[in-house]
């Protein structure tokens, strides 16, 4: 491999031509598009999703009567969801995940939910959808609403649903790296009524979004990526931060995502090929099986390693540690629990033992049997 070439460990290329539609065309239609695609009625946009999520959360908790002050999350999962309950004002409560298949561990589930729960958060890692019917049923005896964390999903289908469309709602995220990735914002979709009272924020123009978003372009070609490495720009970091801003969605960047959409389809197709190339080379025990009816989204491939560093020469072709802990040995974010005592190995194990595989266009087959043969050569 030439040393020159450094694999970002996710990215979406955007073409030129997408760029000069979100330029040049007066209006988005951005949210009814969304909601055209997942079957919704409505849907809000912000400047992103951790943004939405807070503001769902203080909108459910003030239409509560019950004194519910706990949300339940996943206790392996971006610490932005955390970030978002604290900034809601509202305790975090955790479940544990199979750390073979990602899915909720219904036991820790059901154990955890209870009269305090104001929303479970159900989530899709890696864009692999994961069945929400347990969820439900430990929601559905206690009248909590479901949110669905789909900020890694969308594009992605469970028996013909869509992710992001299994719940009472929605939420997704446009950000770098994610599978519509327009720089920045999110959306939160559903049916319900609630949503009727949370107002999409007004967004700048969006200049200076479209400028970055144009510059990540170019940076992230595998003869600039490695500027970006080394630059004291805090890529692949992962931060607990309840202090975001919570703001609008800029308009040219909603004219761009609406473009990407029309595209989605093919960009998830290709990513879901270079899966199945991993999938072919790597042991079935290593991965993560995909559910019965099951067409991920993919923005990178999981693959359980085992501990240790990331040599160089697979850091080099995109090959990544994800969230670094579970939220439960984390202790900016244990201060905000709702209880003490918390136990989650499953959590444990997924943090201490994923790598994540990229599967971008910029991955071709043969690189990917590539990486496989490294890991195999060093897990």
């Amino acid at each position: 491999m030439n040393r020159l070439l450094w694999y970002p460990p996710a990215e979406t290329r955007i073409p030129p031509r997408a760029f000069a539609r979100a330029l040049l065309t007066a209006r988005s239609g951005f949210e009814s598009s969304l909601c055209s695609f997942l079957g919704a009625q409505r849907c809000v946009s912000a400047n992103s999703g951790r943004a939405l999520m807070t503001m769902l959360l203080q909108t459910l908790k003030k239409a509560d009567n019950k004194n519910r002050d706990q949300v339940l999350i996943p206790a392996y999962t971006c610490y932005s969801v955390a970030a978002s309950v604290v900034k809601a004002g509202l305790k975090i409560a955790v479940y544990d995940l199979d750390p073979h298949t990602f899915a909720p561990d219904e036991a820790s589930l059901k154990a955890a939910a209870g009269g305090a729960t104001l929303a479970i958060v159900h989530q899709h890692l890696f864009g692999i959808p994961q069945p929400a019917g347990p969820v439900h049923q430990a929601a559905g005896g206690l009248g909590i609403p479901v949110i669905e964390d789909a900020a890694q999903g969308l594009g992605g289908f469970l028996n013909g649903t869509p992710m992001g469309a299994m719940a009472d709602y929605g939420i997704f995220s446009f950000g770098r790296g994610k599978p519509l990735a327009a720089g920045c914002g999110g959306a939160l979709t559903g049916n319900s009524e609630t949503l009727e009272s949370i107002k999409s924020p007004a967004g700048t123009k969006g200049a200076a979004a479209m400028c970055t978003s144009m510059a990540v372009q170019v940076l992230s070609h595998p003869l600039l990526y490695g500027i970006m490495e080394r630059l004291p720009l805090g890529l692949g970091r992962t931060i607990f931060d309840p202090g975001f801003a919570v703001g609008g969605m800029p308009q040219a960047v909603k004219r761009l995502a609406k473009s990407l959409l029309a595209d989605l389809g093919p960009s998830i197709a290709r990513r879901r090929s270079i899966a199945d190339v991993y999938r072919s080379c790597l042991p079935d025990s290593r991965t993560v099986p995909e559910p019965q009816g099951a067409q991920p989204a993919y923005p990178r491939f999981p693959f359980l390693a085992g501990p240790g560093e990331i040599s160089d020469r697979l850091f080099r072709r995109g090959v990544r540690r994800m969230y670094p802990r579970a939220l439960i040995d984390e202790p900016e974010i244990t201060r905000y629990f709702a209880g003490p005592g918390i136990e989650a190995p499953g959590a444990r194990q997924i943090a201490r033992e994923l790598v994540t595989l990229p599967t971008h266009s910029r991955i071709t087959r043969q690189t990917a049997r590539r990486i496989s043969e490294l890991l195999m050569e060093e897990c």
